[in-house]
């Protein structure tokens, strides 16, 4: 089906979306040899190189980053190892990393696997040393480090051409990041611990030396610790206390020697002179006797003897208890005396003990800085011996921040290339290929196509899509012997509907013709049988008379199918009765037409005029042109017809074949073009009449006719009010 692309420059129609066909599909169908050709090429490619590529095999090994680790899971190098999921990023450089690839190249059995891969390969590294920045970059290059899906694994890969290279090499690399890790995290600790034991040794040593020093001055201080205080303190407690008595015991011996005094003067009132047991005897006696001499006052003189020796003891009584009171007042000041001489001393004694106290208390003030310092060293002491001891055991239970999951095996297969993925592969890339350059070609050749030009030795640059077409136009023979024998109808089309209506253009006469599927198969089929009985020779399509436009009507169909197959078309219209294709595709008046080229005043390209159906180009023409041909040298057609063979078919319109003004003309496009003739008439009327005067004009002027073709006759049905309910009937 032709859609508003297929039959339109500048005219675009409102065609129903439904009626659209696709520009790709069709434009690959179009190109399908080239697009079949290309598909081959690749696959062919991608066979011959999956045979012809030598295999390189892949060895893979896998550490997982930061496991959990059960003897460090309550210590710091726990929540140390979970890390960030960002830092695989730094772990896959640390892998990829030259220190870590010459550490890799240093284990054992690697520098050899990899002098062997190169002296199989011929490669200079060969002569390398192991420590070489040559090797080391060539090595580089076969390493692929990657993390795996979303887990915390490192996949480590070495792609090689020996299998036990690949698995050497990449257990190599897998061994030293392992090694690295525990090394470098054991090392940290190892020095971390070995700075903590040096600081604990010194805060040890300064410890000691401070209490020394507290102890020496302590000593030189007399800061001597008693049972509850300080000696000082203790001692002043004491003498106080010593004093007190002493005090209270002078007291004492005050009141006894003020009563004894008193007792003496006859002032006794205190019973502390009868305490003495001769003063409480002799003053018992002297009573006694007392009581003697008041009863012998009544019975006795005063000279008795009797009551003279009374009173002579009386006085000789009187006289003890003196001496006695005498004697007791110097005992108690004596014990006066030495109280007070006590209390004295102990006065003193007590104030040299609150100068030792007050001395005392600004040692112990001085001192305590030193202690409180020897305090936070103590703690400092504790807390660095159990960083110290947790450091130790982290070092002995650590086993590096990865562990191993898997080492790589020998590999058995070939990584590269595999033979199901490479063609499964090259069929998508062929298929990509071909269809894009299908497309391409497709768009590119109708802006290409007007610049062909002659080679330098003046033979035409064909396009490759038309190689067959050329090859069989040579192989033609240039003269065939003309017959005068009946046309026969090589197509007849049938009725559409279209009615020859004087105000439509051949392009809306073609869309509405290609609305019906029975219409559009037999023009596909029409175009076959005539693009196969050409014999690769340009087609002329001659009316049987001036006034038809069946000619014009059937080349324009049969080139619409030819382009829907994948060919280039171009339409040449020569000499017509009226501008068909100038109305048609809206073209300005003054567009170059072949007469120009004819007469030398145009180019065949400046002609061609490009339709925005891609692979179809036309030439324009008029009837002023019709003298031209008849005075046309050969060497103005024979360029043209050269610079034409870059299109696969090309398609004339000729002048009417019953009219005389039209023989000299259509008898030099017959010697000069050795083109091959087709009679479009109409169905009905005298349709065999007209062919075998057609049959007899085109012998006598020397056409070499292929046949005819049988149109609808104008006005034979008219069914255009039905064509929007079959637009709509489709859609939906």
């Amino acid at each position: 089906m032709i859609d508003k692309r297929d039959v339109a420059d500048d005219r675009p129609y409102e065609a129903p979306t439904a009626l659209d066909r696709s520009g790709l599909i069709s434009a690959i169908w179009r190109n399908r040899l080239l697009a079949c050709a290309i598909f081959c090429v690749v696959v062919l490619l991608s066979f011959i190189a999956t045979i012809v590529i030598p295999p390189r095999y892949l060895a893979t090994g896998s550490v997982i980053v930061a496991e959990d680790d059960p003897a460090t899971r309550t210590s710091d190098v726990y929540a140390q190892k979970q890390g960030d999921p960002a830092d695989l990023e730094s772990q896959i450089m640390i892998v990829r990393s030259s220190r870590l690839l010459k550490v890799a190249m240093s284990q054992p059995g690697a520098y050899e696997a990899v002098i062997e891969e190169c002296r199989k390969a011929g490669d200079r590294c060969a002569t390398l040393a192991a420590d070489a920045p040559l090797l080391a970059e060539k090595v580089a290059q076969h390493y692929a480090v990657a993390a795996v899906g979303r887990s915390r694994v490192l996949s480590i890969s070495y792609n090689s051409a020996l299998p036990a290279t690949a698995m050497t090499m990449a257990n190599a690399l897998v061994t030293a990041y392992l090694d690295d890790q525990r090394s470098s995290q054991s090392n940290s600790r190892e020095v971390a611990a070995k700075w903590l034991w040096q600081e604990i040794a010194n805060l040890d040593t300064e410890i000691r030396d401070q209490l020394a020093k507290i102890e020496e001055f302590r000593h030189q201080n007399g800061l001597v610790q008693g049972s509850t205080a300080s000696i000082s303190s203790e001692g002043l407690s004491s003498v106080s206390q010593q004093l007190a008595a002493a005090e209270q015991s002078k007291a004492q011996v005050q009141a006894r020697l003020d009563a004894v005094r008193n007792t003496r003067n006859g002032r006794d009132g205190s019973t502390l002179a009868l305490d003495n047991r001769t003063v409480a005897d002799l003053r018992q006696q002297i009573a006694t006797l007392g009581n003697q001499l008041a009863a012998s006052n009544t019975v006795l003189g005063p000279r008795h003897p009797q009551r003279r020796m009374l009173e002579a003891s009386m006085e000789l009584l009187q006289k003890q208890l003196n001496a006695e009171l005498d004697r007791i007042s110097a005992s108690a000041q004596k014990d006066y005396e030495a109280a007070s001489n006590l209390v004295t001393a102990l006065k003193d004694q007590t104030a040299k003990a609150k100068d030792n106290a007050a001395n005392a208390l600004t040692h112990e003030a001085s001192i305590e800085g030193m202690v409180r310092d020897v305090e936070a060293k103590r703690q400092l002491y504790t807390q660095l011996y159990q960083r110290a001891s947790e450091l130790e055991s982290e070092r002995r239970s650590l086993n590096g921040g990865a562990r191993l999951v898997s080492l790589a095996e020998l590999p058995v297969m070939p990584y590269f290339p595999k033979k199901t993925p490479m063609l499964a592969a090259g069929i998508a890339l062929g298929l990509f290929l071909a269809g894009a350059g299908a497309v391409l070609w497709d768009r590119l050749r109708p802006f290409l196509r007007p610049l062909y030009s002659r080679s330098a030795g003046g033979a035409p640059r064909p396009s490759a899509v038309s190689q067959e077409v050329l090859a069989a136009r040579e192989a033609a023979a240039p003269d065939v012997e003309v017959t005068a024998d009946p046309l026969r109808v090589i197509a007849t089309l049938p009725v559409s509907g279209l009615a020859d209506r004087p105000g439509e253009s051949l392009l809306t006469m073609t869309w509405w013709s290609m609305l019906s599927g029975d219409f559009r198969q037999n023009s596909r089929q029409m175009a076959a049988d005539l693009l196969e009985a050409s014999q690769a020779r340009p087609l002329l399509f001659l009316p049987v008379d001036s006034r038809s436009r069946l000619a014009s009507f059937a080349c324009l169909l049969a080139a619409q199918s030819l382009v829907k197959g994948g060919l280039s078309v171009l339409v040449v219209e020569c000499a017509p009765a009226s501008m068909e294709f100038m109305t048609a595709f809206d073209l300005p008046a003054d567009h170059p037409t072949l007469g120009d080229v004819v007469a030398g005043k145009a180019e065949p390209a400046a002609c061609v005029a490009a339709t925005q159906t891609p692979g179809l180009d036309v030439v324009p023409g008029k009837q002023a042109d019709l003298q031209l041909f008849a005075r046309a040298r050969r060497q103005a057609l024979k360029g043209f017809l050269d610079w034409a063979s870059g299109y696969d078919a090309v398609l004339l319109t000729g002048p009417a074949l019953l009219d005389s003004q039209s023989y000299p003309a259509l008898t030099m496009l017959a010697a000069q073009l050795q083109v091959r003739a087709v009679v479009c008439a109409e169905h009905e009327g005298e349709a065999a009449s007209q062919l075998d005067a057609a049959a007899a004009v085109m012998a006598e002027l020397g056409l070499i006719g292929l046949g005819a073709i049988l149109l609808p006759a104008s006005g034979q049905e008219n069914i255009s009010e039905d064509v929007p309910r079959r637009l709509h009937r489709r859609s939906a």
